[in-house]
């Protein structure tokens, strides 16, 4: 699997140049304040990089970085219902990559999944997915759990109707609201979702909320600590504000899921495309890696070595494509 193949140039351009003109449009007036650490609520950080008139700052205890100073959440919630590019993603983007997706993406974290709960011996009779989408992963999961009841929270009107028309449960709203579901799931996953969420502890406390004793999560999401994010850092088109304003290390996500009430956390980074983001950036900006002689030395090696590193970089936690597994 090649960036290309689920973040088309030609689209993901255009959507990033969308997402730098809404940044302008929605949050140019807004009245922002500072904010700790998602992760582990540390008031103690050191200001990264200013990006598309958003500031970052690096937590000087668990490593993460986040947006701040904030917006309020207001904003945020206006911006996701009307801007062009929230829009662009979902009407014109998703479903250009869709199918690949769902073969690249999607179908490979159902099995994945699967064999987590396989081998803990789980087996969930009712699973939800926050921010179900188009109801790519929910189809993979029915395909081979026909008898798991699904469920699909999912505050995007259209989307909702999308996931309705494939047969699934739907409860269209944010999952901070979704209170008659309280104790009712054995299973919920949220996928590349807790990098938008405007405060990920109130967010990871509705997930455990809608969990039955016993029951799981599986949260996917970027990390700092991966290794196209730390190579490129502001230049990363992963942080792309207003869309992607939380970047949790690894460190972080024990100390946030731990917070939560949750027990029995385990973090993996099974990630594909660190080595392959970095050397697309280099092939569109020469001049990105200006003084970092062994990246550029390393990218000049032959594939098998660059599979051999991505490998080794998934192995070891650096990769930037995260999951967290855990347990109420």
């Amino acid at each position: 699997m090649r960036e290309s193949d689920i973040r088309p140039l030609d689209h993901f351009q255009k959507y990033l140049k969308m997402s730098i003109e809404d940044a302008a449009t929605y949050f140019g007036s807004s009245l922002r304040r500072s904010i700790s650490c998602p992760a582990c609520d540390s008031e103690i950080g050191t200001p990264a990089f200013e990006k598309s008139g958003f500031g970052f700052v690096l937590c000087d205890v668990c490593g993460t970085l986040y947006q701040s100073p904030r917006p309020p959440v207001e904003d945020f919630s206006r911006f996701y219902q009307e801007s062009l590019s929230a829009r662009y993603w979902a009407k014109t983007f998703f479903p250009a990559v869709a199918e690949v997706r769902r073969t690249s993406l999607f179908r490979p974290k159902v099995k994945e999944i699967a064999r987590l709960c396989k081998e803990r011996g789980f087996s969930p009779e009712v699973l939800a997915d926050i921010g179900a989408g188009y109801g790519l992963f929910l189809e993979e999961w029915r395909t081979i759990s026909p008898e798991t009841k699904l469920i699909a929270i999912e505050p995007n009107p259209d989307l909702a109707e999308v996931c309705r028309n494939k047969g699934f449960n739907v409860v269209e709203s944010f999952v901070e609201e979704a209170s008659d579901l309280h104790e009712q799931i054995d299973l919920v996953v949220a996928l590349e979702v807790i990098e938008h969420v405007y405060d990920p502890m109130v967010f990871c406390n509705s997930l455990r909320n809608l969990l039955k004793d016993g029951g799981r999560i599986l949260l996917t999401g970027l990390t700092v600590d991966g290794f196209d994010i730390q190579v490129l850092w502001g230049d990363s088109k992963s942080i792309s504000p207003p869309h992607h304003i939380n970047f949790i290390s690894i460190a972080g996500f024990k100390q946030l899921l731990t917070r939560a009430g949750f027990s029995n956390v385990r973090i993996f980074t099974p990630g594909k495309l660190d080595v392959d983001i970095v050397k697309n950036a280099l092939t569109e900006k020469p001049e990105i890696l200006t003084g970092q002689r062994f990246i550029k030395n390393l990218l000049g090696r032959s594939e098998d070595v660059l599979k051999e590193f991505q490998k080794f970089l998934s192995d070891h936690q650096l990769s930037s494509h995260c999951w967290i597994w855990a347990e109420k």
